[in-house]
């Protein structure tokens, strides 16, 4: 059975065209190790931590990969695939860059548990510690 984890990152953040990314694995291992990969990925400094600039930076080069045509949104068969809280296949609309971090600024803001304006491991993966 596959599952999937939701988390903030800007593979992401995966991304996905919302503030959170669906990873699909077999396990729950696999589940830590994408998002841990992911993690080490943003954290450019080897910080520790992920800070808001270095979340910034990771979302707008992943736009940037998904706006294949390069006209600041992200449409059509562009899109990721996406699915909503139940599973269901969805299509979502356009996106543009602003709507994007938008979106994305506010749900590091939710991620970001302790308010040091950067994210923990855990508070990336939405995992305990």
């Amino acid at each position: 059975m596959r599952r999937q984890l939701r988390f903030v990152a800007p593979l992401a953040l995966a991304a996905t065209l919302v503030p959170a990314v669906t990873i699909a694995a077999d396990s729950d291992a696999e589940l830590a190790e994408a998002s841990a990969a992911a993690f080490t990925a943003a954290d450019f400094d080897a910080s520790g931590k992920v800070s808001w600039e270095e979340f910034r930076n990771r979302v707008v080069a992943v736009f940037g990969h998904l706006d294949v045509n390069e006209d600041g949104r992200i449409a059509g068969e562009e899109h990721p695939p996406a699915v909503d809280k139940s599973g269901k296949a969805v299509q979502p609309g356009n996106v543009t860059a602003e709507s994007f971090t938008g979106s994305v600024a506010a749900a590091f803001k939710a991620s970001d548990k302790d308010g040091d304006g950067e994210l923990s491991l855990q508070e990336w993966s939405g995992t305990k510690p």
